[in-house]
């Protein structure tokens, strides 16, 4: 190896890592020379700055959303949590059974805007939408540059499914405000590597899952593949001995192949952060409830004879039609359909029906295989909360009180979910010096994707969307590469079964586009 003086830095092939020593580290450690943090793609750094047209017009775009809907009461999810809220602002105390961060939100609101609290909040979050835009850029500009970060902005400003959250009382943009900052610590950690980088980027990263943990119960499947993603993302040897104080940081960093000591810290930091509310919980219900029971509803209708899938589910003559001939010629017949348990205490009530929903499953093993296939599509479905809530809504005003006006934006909002998900696998598939994303994309999409074996809606696919939207931006930016052979392998088979998991909504899509038409 050339010998270089102290200080000096080689580019290895990567060009984002670098070999070379420092003083009294040991020679030929890897390092991370924090200027190379972001691939050169021709240009100078992206700086917040280059955000404020993107993200501007999308703030726009969801403040006219926010302006539509000002005045208008929810339905389902919706006026389920503004009751939460108020009643906890009014009552002192919070009986629900949804993750609390949400609800408080809208409690604190409450207090200070009284009825006008719901469109209060709408407002505000334009500017959490704004949050989370600079994030998506932030983590498309490491792996692409500044052109990558530009397209992400662009893209996200403008992705509808995402920007009519802004105008609906869901956790979504409250979610994501928590969510997006913690990839970020996760993929800036495994870029930076677990030597170079402070050894407080895990838990922030924990700390900030445990509070999107808070705000969505689902999130806390999140935690401990992302501890096996830390422990393999940081993986390497440290041979160097420390003492004093350099010797917790060397420990906080791992040692051996695999980075355990950071994995844990990550974990152990996303649990303490929602330990409080589990306490809380153990006291309230005098038992273990983690964040809260909202899995008693999603077996309700998840683990049952009957389908009810929100997105489409007021389309036919009652709440429980889910039309659509080749979904229904998937699910089969229907066997009898089990009732909620009538129970008071709303974690009785879930232990109970969650085991009656897997009583149902054990009983009717090939009709739960199907309507898994069915909730799949549901999830992978290019129809989206916003539609939904067009469709129901009454009383939207300007700029989309037309039937024409609401029937396109609907189209363009169909249209843009198969674009960015094909986008983002050619962008996982391509991306060039991008190992840590497209591996943790992988992470979370999978568990993202295990949520249809319980229930199948497009809200539950929120927190991978902003993901495929950076690894679409990747693509279009060039940050490419020759895939190997089992990527293009796992493209095409990816591919194939994502149109395929798309052609039983058609029929639901032309109802729905129909209604807003005669609307």
């Amino acid at each position: 190896m050339t010998s270089h003086p102290p200080h000096a830095r080689t580019p290895d092939a990567t060009g984002g890592r670098i070999l070379g020593h420092c003083g009294g580290d040991a020679p030929g450690r890897l390092e991370l020379d924090r200027r190379s943090l972001s691939p050169s793609d021709g240009s100078r750094p992206l700086r917040l700055t280059d955000l404020i047209l993107p993200l501007g017009i999308g703030a726009v775009l969801r403040l006219a959303l926010v302006v539509a809907f000002i005045g208008t009461l929810g339905r389902g999810d919706e006026a389920a949590y503004l009751r939460l809220g108020w009643g906890w602002s009014e009552f002192g105390a919070y009986t629900g059974m949804w993750a609390p961060l949400y609800p408080k939100l809208i409690s604190y609101f409450s207090g200070l805007f009284g009825d006008g609290a719901a469109d209060a909040l709408r407002i505000v979050q334009v500017f959490m939408a704004v949050w989370a835009g600079v994030w998506t850029a932030l983590i498309a500009d490491m792996f692409g540059g500044r052109r990558a970060g530009l397209i992400a902005a662009w893209m996200f400003a403008l992705y509808l499914p995402l920007a009519g959250f802004a105008a609906l009382m869901y956790s979504e943009s409250l979610f994501l405000c928590f969510f997006l900052p913690s990839v970020y610590q996760l993929l800036r950690y495994a870029r930076e590597g677990r030597i170079a980088a402070p050894a407080w980027r895990g838990p922030l990263a924990g700390c900030l899952l445990g509070l999107a943990a808070l705000t969505r119960e689902s999130t806390l499947i999140f935690v401990f593949p992302c501890m096996v993603w830390v422990a393999f993302a940081l993986r390497g040897h440290e041979t160097e001995k420390r003492v004093g104080n350099a010797r917790f940081k060397a420990w906080a960093h791992g040692k051996g192949p695999l980075a355990i000591a950071p994995a844990l810290l990550f974990g152990l930091t996303a649990l303490l952060t929602v330990m409080p509310w589990t306490i809380r919980n153990a006291w309230h219900f005098d038992r273990f409830v983690p964040i809260a029971t909202s899995s008693q509803g999603s077996s309700v209708v998840g683990w049952n004879a009957y389908d009810i899938n929100y997105d489409i589910a007021d389309l036919g003559d009652n709440v429980l039609d889910a039309p659509g001939t080749l979904r229904d010629k998937i699910r089969g017949p229907e066997p009898a359909p089990w009732s909620p348990r009538a129970v008071s205490n709303v974690a009785d009530a879930s232990e109970l029906n969650i085991s009656d929903g897997l009583d149902f499953a054990k009983a009717n093993p090939g009709f739960f295989l199907r309507s898994r296939i069915v909730e799949f599509v549901d999830m992978m479905s290019p129809l989206s909360f916003i539609l939904r809530s067009l469709r129901i809504t009454d009383g939207i005003g300007e700029p989309l009180n037309s039937a024409l006006v609401k029937t396109l934006f609907a189209v363009l909002a169909v249209l843009m979910v198969p674009a960015v998900v094909l986008l983002g696998l050619w962008g996982w598939t391509h991306a060039r010096d991008a190992g840590p994303l497209r591996s943790l994309a992988a992470t979370l999409t999978v568990c993202t994707v295990s949520v249809a074996a319980i229930s199948g809606m497009t809200r539950y696919r929120v927190p991978v969307m902003p993901l495929f939207i950076v690894l679409g931006a990747l693509y279009l930016a060039g940050q490419r590469e020759k895939p190997p052979r089992h990527r293009k392998i796992l493209l095409s088979t990816l591919t194939v079964l994502i149109i395929l998991s798309w052609i039983p909504s058609i029929g639901p899509i032309q109802m729905a586009l129909a209604v807003l038409w005669k609307s």
